[in-house]
């Protein structure tokens, strides 16, 4: 044995990104133009230099089948990355798992909420300490807090609190903080890491940590200049930018056509945006297609998981948002407000549907709910599951 393991696991489920991650987890949330969350845990992992990344995922979803493709030389030999389904506190899964490796110290956090950390630094000081167990506190803005806790711990003492945590783990809404607790319990030293850290408790915090990750220069250098961050989404060839289209202060991913205006705008892999076409203040995630004369203004458009799928997302003259930023959604304000519209992933609006300011679509085939007599959904209004 030897080297160090980053565990990842996920935060307790909650609505507060309604149905971006309604049916994937937070790993595989698309963010920063091109990446998911599952990118940034691994250039962790990686720039750390932990040997293997385990990922504990409680949603059924393709985030085994996303690690798993395309391997770049950060993260295919050098560094072992497992996916471990864990929807259900199941200490025997988790006993399994650290068993089966063969690291010698385990570094513990939450890693399905966007970050950026490199622990290096903090483990060499672990290492020379011969402690059993550290507590690591992360600095955010100089700050240092208890918020999220990170624990690095061997092996031993690892497998020990598994083992106890049998008989109380049905009394915890969240398995893995209970673990750590228990780590911290059993006498424990501190120390401090730098770090950037997002809790995204809502989809218009989600909305800005997507803009700050492209145009904060700290971030998006930081980002460029490593090169260990990668994506998988994907994107084999250069966007195609045609005669009728115009950008103006927008981010424009790999694989997309665009023929229309794009502007203060995140463009995702794999969208298309059809001719006369605006889309301004918003973000269009990986496959969506936005029909000509379409307008989407102050939105998010979830993704289209059928890239083969040639429908349009967004039809033939489809209004969807509105620059209307006092607006709030009536079912979900503290969620969902200033304006935002979000619409789930794999909807498909017919011609000349009309979405206000701070609607909320859920995802999957909602666009039965327009007829002949019904082409428009009210500002502040949601169309939910049936």
């Amino acid at each position: 044995m030897g080297g160090f393991t980053l565990l990842s696991y996920p935060v307790q489920k909650d609505e507060s990104l309604l149905s971006l991650v309604a049916e994937r987890s937070r790993y595989m949330l698309p963010i920063g133009g091109r990446f998911r969350v599952i990118d940034f845990t691994l250039r962790n992992s990686v720039s750390s230099g932990a040997v293997e990344t385990i990922i504990f995922n409680n949603q059924d979803d393709d985030l085994a089948s996303y690690v798993g493709e395309s391997p770049d030389e950060n993260t295919s030999q050098q560094h072992k990355v497992r996916v471990v389904p864990f929807l259900r506190s199941d200490a025997d899964i988790m006993h399994q798992a650290v068993s089966e490796s063969e690291s010698s110290y385990f570094v513990l956090y939450n890693g399905d909420i966007p970050s950026i950390i490199n622990f290096s630094k903090v483990m060499e000081k672990f290492l020379k300490t011969k402690k059993k167990r550290m507590l690591v506190k992360l600095s955010i803005n100089g700050k240092a807090t208890m918020a999220h806790k990170v624990v690095i711990t061997d092996k031993k003492s690892l497998l020990a609190v598994i083992k106890k945590s049998v008989k109380s783990q049905d009394s915890t809404p969240n398995y893995f903080e209970m673990l750590i607790n228990m780590l911290i319990h059993t006498g424990i030293t501190t120390s401090t890491v730098d770090a950037m850290v997002w809790t995204l408790k809502s989809v218009n915090e989600y909305y800005m940590l997507n803009r700050e990750i492209i145009w904060n220069s700290d971030i998006s250098s930081l980002l460029e200049r490593e090169n260990i961050i990668k994506s998988r989404i994907k994107a084999n060839r250069f966007a195609l930018l045609d005669e009728f289209c115009f950008i103006r202060n927008s981010f424009i991913s790999d694989y997309c056509y665009i023929n229309g205006t794009v502007e203060n705008s995140i463009i995702f892999p794999g969208v298309e945006i059809g001719q006369g076409a605006i889309v301004k203040d918003s973000i269009i995630l990986p496959f969506v297609k936005i029909a000509a004369g379409a307008r989407v203004t102050n939105a998010i458009i979830d993704e289209s998981t059928d890239p083969a799928d040639e429908r349009p997302n967004v039809g033939i003259n489809c209004r969807v948002g509105y620059d209307e930023h006092l607006m709030e959604n009536g079912a979900y304000p503290k969620h969902l407000h200033s304006g935002l519209t979000l619409v789930g992933k794999n909807n498909h609006f017919r011609d000349g549907i009309f979405i206000g300011a701070a609607c909320y679509v859920v995802s999957q085939s909602r666009e039965s709910y327009f007829t002949a007599d019904r082409n428009r959904l009210y500002d502040g209004e949601s169309l939910l599951p049936l």
